[in-house]
């Protein structure tokens, strides 16, 4: 559970967010979920830790490595065209990986298909080695990510965070990000309702995923900055 002080950034609507996602967690068989769609722009992205790099991961070259992503996932990000980025430190020992792509991205976890403007990337998340999580690694690979956007003419970095996931968003919000738009889901046995996706209801495990558009990101953007 949030300490006060988490609580307090939350706001009413945070609490209330992860309350229900608890509860809907021990339900079984029904899930809820409240999204904040976010911008990172490469301008507030860090620049690379002295005594690390950044470099692109095949899939053949992954799978010599033990990373809590399953290989069923690994598969599906590679297939839809994303690069997987691995940090290095100065022992050539592999920190963590992060995962970009230009989307359109069909979630693994909800039948969502996100898709980006041409201007940005999509983020599918990162992943630390936990004993490098006290380190510089994060640091890293949000550089590898600016140098993978700047590669490919993108000002920013789009994905989806819990609107109570606290740090995640804490260190959004460090790097400027703002948020795009929101994206309210449930989940019922076999089926899956999202009012913001196109379709709206789908089926579980039927190959179809709700589509939706995130808008053109700016410092002014409709919602806002990250807990603004």
């Amino acid at each position: 559970m949030p300490d006060i002080s988490s609580l307090k950034l939350l706001g009413a609507a945070g609490i209330l967010s992860y309350a229900a996602a608890r509860l809907a967690a021990k339900a079984g068989m029904i899930g809820y979920s409240r999204l904040l769609l976010v911008a990172v722009p490469v301008s507030g992205m860090p620049e690379m830790p002295r005594g690390f790099r950044v470099a692109p991961m095949s899939a053949t070259e992954l799978e010599k490595h033990s990373i809590d992503i399953s290989p069923a996932v690994q598969r599906l990000r590679f297939a839809q065209g994303m690069t997987c980025l691995a940090a290095f430190n100065r022992k050539d020992e592999l920190v963590g990986i992060s995962w970009v792509g230009a989307g359109p991205f069909e979630e693994d976890a909800m039948p969502i298909r996100f898709h980006v403007p041409a201007d940005a990337g999509w983020d599918a998340g990162l992943w630390i080695k936990p004993q490098f999580r006290m380190g510089r690694g994060f640091a890293a690979l949000w550089a590898g990510t600016a140098q993978w956007l700047n590669a490919h003419d993108k000002n920013w970095s789009m994905s989806w965070i819990a609107d109570y996931n606290l740090p995640s968003i804490l260190s959004h919000k460090r790097m400027g990000a703002v948020t795009v738009g929101r994206v309210l889901t449930f989940r019922f046995f076999r089926w899956h309702y999202m009012a913001e996706g196109r379709p709206r209801l789908v089926r579980l495990n039927s190959g179809i995923a709700s589509n939706v558009r995130l808008p053109h990101a700016s410092s002014d953007s409709a919602y806002g900055s990250i807990l603004a």
